[in-house]
């Protein structure tokens, strides 16, 4: 619990407060809940599940040697609750600072659209190599969705929902 109030929600704050200092515009509109948020939340949940499966089949099968990090399911309500809490505060810091700042920066600096999109693909990528290599490659192809949904809805809350979603399924059961 003291990651989510002592880092995840401070962290959250200082970006968006960055972001409000230098456009209020940038954040009412990114931050806004439309309409279609929750179909393209169920879109890119899919899309990264089937893409986490889908390297799971592959490194059980071309891989016998790797062994996934084994994570066990909480166990109390308690436990559920700080995991839930937890998953969701972590996608949003991530989904704030990989695509809404870093993405706004890079569009406001100059930096083509394509080589934005790929720099905060690599750096996501980057931050989830803890995971081990198939972990990266997971989050890489995760992040692409991220970003695709991010840039074609406009706004943070499709890419944190579906990414708080994948957190709490992996957490629960180990994907």
């Amino acid at each position: 619990m003291s990651r989510i109030f002592f880092y995840d929600l401070p962290v959250i704050a200082l970006l968006c407060f960055i972001l409000w200092r230098e456009n209020i515009s940038i954040l009412t509109s990114k931050l806004a809940i439309q309409g279609r948020t929750f179909f393209w939340s169920l879109i890119n949940f899919m899309l990264i599940l089937t893409s986490a499966l889908g390297i799971s089949l592959v490194a059980q099968y071309l891989l016998p040697a790797y062994r996934p990090p084994l994570i066990q399911a909480p166990q109390t309500l308690d436990a559920w609750l700080i995991m839930l809490t937890g998953s969701f505060a972590t996608a949003y810091l991530e989904e704030v600072f990989f695509r809404l700042y870093l993405l706004h920066r890079f569009d406001t600096s100059g930096i083509p659209l394509i080589t934005g999109n790929l720099l905060s693909i690599l750096l996501f990528s980057l931050c989830h190599l803890y995971e081990g290599p198939l972990g990266a490659l997971n989050a890489a192809i995760a992040s692409i969705f991220f970003t695709v949904i991010y840039r074609k809805t406009s706004s943070v809350h499709s890419p944190a929902w579906a990414h708080g979603l994948y957190n709490v399924l992996a957490f629960s059961f180990g994907i």
